[in-house]
């Protein structure tokens, strides 16, 4: 499957297949919010990571605070290939991920694993989320109040 990709006038990401959507957009310095839904197949990855990569080159360093509230399942060769990435970023990154499948917990659970250290958090208390969100970004506001 074709990953195609969209960048609107505010400069927000929108990644999109048949199956899954990510809205990506640059809060700030070393800052990046994701809005993703449905299932990724492993063609989301080369485009996400490299939004990532330009963050991390130009900041030294990256949160990324990532609504996964709708995001079903992940390909485990999308998973393989971000583990892959965490463990060489390991100490330039962090992942702040809501969630409320088991499965992407799984998934988190098993980057963590394989990437020797807990680069990401999973939420699956919205509030909770946020606020250790604002953490990262002041700014960081509500997602039913985020458009992108």
């Amino acid at each position: 499957m074709t990953v195609a990709a969209e960048v609107l006038a505010d400069e927000t990401v929108v990644l999109s297949d048949e199956r899954g959507a990510a809205r990506l957009r640059r809060l700030g310095p070393g800052v990046l919010f994701f809005v993703c839904e449905g299932y990724y197949s492993v063609g989301f990855y080369s485009q996400m990571v490299a939004l990532v990569e330009r963050e991390v080159q130009a900041c030294g360093r990256l949160a990324m605070l990532v609504d996964g509230w709708d995001l079903r399942s992940v390909d485990p060769a999308f998973r393989e290939s971000w583990t892959a990435w965490f463990k060489v970023h390991r100490d330039q990154i962090h992942m702040r991920l809501l969630v409320r499948s088991k499965l992407m917990v799984m998934a988190a659970n098993l980057a963590n694993l394989f990437s020797g250290t807990t680069v990401v958090k999973t939420y699956a208390n919205i509030a909770v989320w946020e606020r250790d969100c604002a953490l990262d970004f002041a700014g960081f506001r509500s997602r039913a109040k985020v458009s992108c």
